[in-house]
């Protein structure tokens, strides 16, 4: 929380998504790291920060795997229309599939004898009804947790969304799952949620339904809530964008990360300050490069640290001294790694910090849709 013009207000300095506020608006909020100050007017700043927004979380996010046709233009849409959209394709991509099903015990009364005559039931018959018997019976049934979650997240979608093309789209899944009843019991079917080796194709589906169950619900007036938005952290989100952007370029690297265990030192026998760097690359000549990413501004006009800050500095140091002591090369790179910005190179003249270290500043160029035009071939030189 903080202040705006004598006013509480809601500073959000890392996190994008979707926010309700209590009077039902919908609140969109989009990265904005990647552009200068100034320059974010007009649609197109709008439709070029949605658009990144989503090819990171495609990337990096396993409910934005399944993309929607491109002729739907997601960049043009509101978020939450995309994020909807983004849920029903991946639920309609597992029922294309097929729908699991499960022997599910029935038991009724019927003129004819199917399964088990229920003896004790029967018994019971009063006269007037002694044509129908009473019987027991497994029958393979769609009726399952997994199932059932599905069924329930595509109503409420449906009742989301106000763009034609979603609600056709749940109409259509809605009458894919017309045996599947809706679940009663959300958390207790989450807990019961199993996949035999033949349905691993709807096991994404549980994470999709976790986030319209729990984190899209808000946004439907009406309902029992758990959340009252749909967030992600930039920084994780940039940390494993450029770690998948990396594994992409350099498949023979190992990219690892949030790595932890090194400390800084140790008290007792036990580690002291233990460190935890973004990334720990691997080249396949056994080099070993610390980085962290960092979503952030710098500032062009300060070279050579383009306004860096000192403490990431310092924890590089630290990180190398953990990481790259005993290692036998005596060039030992560190890179800091940072949106792209007009005026800044893709990557900094090297920064010498002793022992054969060397700090690099470099930028990811997330305005190209192009993996390899966005990361600087120049780093590794």
């Amino acid at each position: 929380m903080t202040r705006f013009e004598g006013r509480a207000a809601l500073k959000l300095t890392q996190w994008v998504g979707l926010l309700r506020t209590p009077d039902g608006a919908t609140v969109e909020i989009l990265p904005k790291t990647h552009e200068r100050p100034g320059t974010r007017t007009g649609a197109e700043s709008l439709e070029r920060s949605r658009a990144l927004l989503l090819r990171m979380l495609a990337a990096t996010d396993e409910r934005f795997r399944v993309a929607p046709p491109a002729e739907l233009q997601t960049a043009h849409m509101p978020l939450y229309e995309v994020v909807i959209r983004y849920a029903l394709e991946g639920v309609r991509a597992a029922v294309r599939r097929g729908i699991p099903h499960a022997y599910v015990p029935v038991q009724e009364e019927r003129p004819g004898l199917r399964g088990r005559l229920d003896l004790p039931r029967q018994v019971r018959q009063p006269p007037h009804r002694a044509h129908l018997l009473h019987v027991t019976y497994d029958e393979f049934l769609p009726d399952r947790p997994e199932t059932r979650l599905t069924r329930l997240s595509v109503e409420r979608l449906a009742a989301l969304t106000r763009l034609p093309a979603n609600q056709r789209l749940a109409r259509e899944l809605l009458h894919a799952l017309d045996e599947v009843p809706p679940s009663r019991n959300v958390n207790v079917d989450f807990a019961a949620w199993r996949l035999g080796r033949g349905h691993t194709h709807f096991a994404p589906l549980e994470a999709l339904c976790r986030m319209v169950l729990y984190e899209l619900n808000p946004i439907v007036p009406g309902k029992k809530t758990q959340a009252h938005a749909l967030l992600f952290d930039m920084n994780v989100v940039y940390e494993a964008y450029v770690a998948q952007l990396l594994r992409r370029l350099y498949p023979t690297w190992t990219v690892a990360t949030q790595v932890t265990q090194r400390a800084l030192g140790d008290a007792d026998g036990l580690p002291a300050f233990r460190l935890r760097p973004d990334l720990l690359l691997r080249t396949e000549e056994e080099q070993i490069i610390v980085a962290d990413t960092k979503w952030k501004r710098l500032e062009a006009d300060k070279a050579p640290t383009y306004d860096v800050a000192n403490a990431d500095a310092y924890q590089m140091l630290a990180y190398s001294e953990a990481f790259q002591h005993s290692a036998a090369y005596t060039h030992k790179a560190l890179w800091l790694i940072y949106p792209r910005l007009p005026g800044l190179p893709p990557v900094s003249a090297p920064i010498r910090l002793g022992q054969g270290r060397t700090l690099s500043i470099v930028t990811v160029d997330l305005n190209q849709a192009d993996p390899g035009a966005q990361w600087p071939a120049s780093a590794l030189t």
